[in-house]
């Protein structure tokens, strides 16, 4: 018994710790798209698991939801699903990013005439008719969002279409 080495010997407050962490990872997860959720290729019982913890609506149960998960996501290596929602989050990050990008052109083309030049000169292979068209529209109708929508869309497609 004196020859186990202190290292092996995991204390009951760090499993404990562990367990809360692998509890908020299947939250996590819990919360992400059907779609990003398939992306980790569970096993049946543990995509089971989370599609449930995504449709209670009640804490408690959510509570008890979490405690099922963690440990059936304790059974398996989580290294693989880590990198995935690592993936997940950078990717999340630069569709921001890049939502950041169009709104602030569509900002300054409603703002500024004179960014419409520039953003030709930038995306050149554009319909400058439509571009011009939905800018007025979003411009002379402020009230209603739709049209401010289309523009973001059409500023949307365009910046994609370059990438």
């Amino acid at each position: 018994m004196a020859d186990l080495d202190k290292d092996s010997v995991i204390s009951k407050t760090e499993l404990k710790k562990d367990s809360k962490k692998i509890q908020e990872f299947g939250r996590k997860i819990s919360e992400l798209t059907i779609n990003n959720i398939e992306a980790f290729k569970f096993p049946s019982n543990i995509y089971e698991a989370t599609i449930g913890l995504k449709n209670i609506k009640s804490n408690s149960a959510k509570k008890r939801q979490v405690q099922y998960l963690g440990k059936l996501l304790r059974e398996i290596d989580l290294t693989d699903a880590f990198l995935i929602m690592k993936q997940l989050k950078v990717s999340s990050q630069k569709e921001i990013q890049r939502n950041h990008i169009i709104e602030d052109w569509r900002d300054k083309l409603l703002s500024n005439n004179d960014s419409i030049t520039q953003f030709v000169d930038e995306y050149p292979k554009i319909d400058r008719q439509s571009l011009r068209q939905t800018i007025s529209n979003a411009q002379k109708d402020n009230k209603s969002p739709k049209y401010s929508r289309q523009l973001f869309k059409l500023i949307k497609d365009i910046i994609m279409a370059k990438v």
